[in-house]
Order: structure tokens, then sequence, then C-alpha cells
């Protein structure tokens, strides 16, 4: 086995939070394997539900304005906290859990999945965030056989603005994984 701490790529919460999860890792395979990557965006949505790169948005107020029966004038700075967006079980049942179903057959809410804030705000760099995610994830679980250095989930920690895994997910390297047999329209087609 060979011990690897992943740093600096973009998977590290999608990759920690697989390995903790077996199943859901051995699911993603599979579906990668027959083509399949309705799982791989679920998965996607999941770890950034829970584990979004950014706490809170702040925005300033523009004009005046009323929210939750409270008067706030333009100028005003106010922060929207991403996880507790992310955490509501009115939302989200079972809130705290790494469900990634919840997101098969269904699109994230415009308003209650902020990973990377919203509106003419919203991070520059989503759709590419997103697209790497599609991509070196794949490249990743597909090739090698991954487990976890220790079995209790990773902490969270601040690292300047964003949040990451507390240890960088250390990732023992079992082997090279041998993926099932392509489907065989997938080979004649």
């Amino acid at each position: 086995d060979l011990m690897v701490v992943a740093e600096g790529v973009e998977t590290l919460d999608e990759i920690e939070r697989l390995i903790r999860h077996p199943e859901k890792l051995a699911r993603l395979q599979a579906e990668l394997d027959e083509g399949n990557e309705e799982y791989l965006d679920a998965v996607i949505h999941e770890t950034l539900r829970l584990r979004p790169v950014l706490p809170v948005v702040v925005r300033d107020l523009q004009d005046d304005v009323e929210l939750g029966g409270y008067a706030l004038p333009a100028g005003t700075r106010i922060a929207c906290s991403i996880s507790l967006i992310h955490t509501d079980p009115t939302t989200y049942p079972n809130p705290h859990a790494f469900e990634p179903e919840r997101f098969l057959g269904q699109r994230p809410g415009t308003y209650t999945w902020i990973p990377f804030g919203g509106g003419i705000r919203r991070c520059l760099g989503a759709s590419f965030a997103l697209y790497e995610m599609k991509q070196v994830l794949p490249a990743v679980i597909q090739q090698l056989d991954l487990k976890p250095v220790e079995p209790a989930p990773e902490k969270v920690a601040r690292r300047l603005i964003t949040l990451t895994p507390c240890k960088r997910t250390l990732v023992n390297v079992a082997g090279r994984r041998q993926p099932a047999a392509a489907p065989l329209a997938a080979m004649t087609a």
C-alpha cells in the first residue's frame, strides 16, 4: 500500500467523502464504468452541499430592504451562511448525512444550493470548478483502489478564506483498480 497526501487537488472533499462511504464509491465506479455520469453529478452536488468551499457570502445592500421584519438601510453589510442554508432540514432531510441520491433526477435549487454564492456575484470560476471535478474525480477513482488512512471522517479546517479537509485527505492507494468490463452496447458503438 502507498499512502498519498492529496493536496492542492480540487476534488479533495469528494475523495474524502467517498472513501468514508465505500458503498457510494462502489456505486459511482460501477456507473462510471457503464458510461453513466448522473451519479457523478449527484456526488459532486452533495459534496459541495456538505463541504462548500466558502462558509459565507457577504454583500453590501444597494437599497433599503426589509428582511425578516427588520429594516436594513442601504450600505448595510449582510452575511449569508452557506453552511446553514445547505443543512436546513426543511430542504434537506437528514441534512448532515452524505446522500448523493437526493440529487438524482433533480437539479440543485437556485436558493437552497449556493456553494459558489449566487446572483450576479456568483463565483466566476464555478463552471470551471465543476468541469474540473467531473474530469479529475473519475480519472482518480476509476484507476486507483483508494482506502482511508484513518476510519473517522476528517474534520474541516479553514485555510485562509476557504474550507478544506483538516489533514488534506490522507489516502491509502492499495493498488490499481480493474474496472468492470464495458457493456456490449458500448463496445459495438
